[in-house]
């Protein structure tokens, strides 16, 4: 009894330090750069990033242009050998702060939807932290993949992201 008690104050502290996984990149611009004109380039493209109004206004979580913030909500597929359990989606925050002459892009909550299982929370943890046990084999192999998968996709979404910052908006430009 003694011993089960230890191992379940094991499983639930290990749990309980880990930590989600972020992705995140400073980016140093011009000093002519605004807080604010940087804030307008990202807002007056997101509609189209969200494919239209709706889903722009679904997704939206905080948009102060005197704060100098936008967050949104995002989901990418993940389907990583085709028509397995755990095909579906990352759903994923994105914050990106503004100040003058630079800008933060962070990616966090990052959360796994599997069509049959689902890796949930993903974490810095290297083995599969969480207490769901079921196909546990097949759970851990899927969570070092999808890692590894979000290792190279997430800084490709902090470029597009990047990209649509620095790019001047047509009011901008001089003409």
């Amino acid at each position: 009894m003694k011993n089960l008690i230890i191992i379940t104050l094991l499983i639930t502290t290990s749990s309980i330090f880990s930590q989600t996984i972020e992705f995140e990149k400073v980016v140093q611009t011009d000093n002519s750069a605004t807080k604010g004109i940087l804030f307008d380039r990202l807002s007056s493209r997101l509609i189209e990033y969200n494919a239209g109004q709706a889903k722009y206004d679904k997704n939206i979580v905080q948009s102060d242009k005197e704060i100098g913030v936008i967050k949104f909500k995002q989901s990418m597929e993940y389907n990583p050998d085709g028509n397995r359990s755990d095909d579906g989606f990352v759903n994923y925050n994105v914050s990106v702060f503004f100040k003058d002459g630079r800008f933060k892009i962070i990616l966090s909550d990052l959360i796994h939807e599997g069509k049959g299982i689902s890796l949930y929370e993903i974490t810095n943890d290297s083995e599969y932290p969480h207490a769901k046990t079921n196909f546990l084999k097949f759970r851990k192999k899927a969570w070092i993949e999808l890692k590894e998968y979000l290792n190279i996709e997430m800084p490709k979404r902090i470029s597009i992201l990047e990209n649509m910052i620095l790019q001047p908006t047509e009011q901008e430009k001089d003409w």
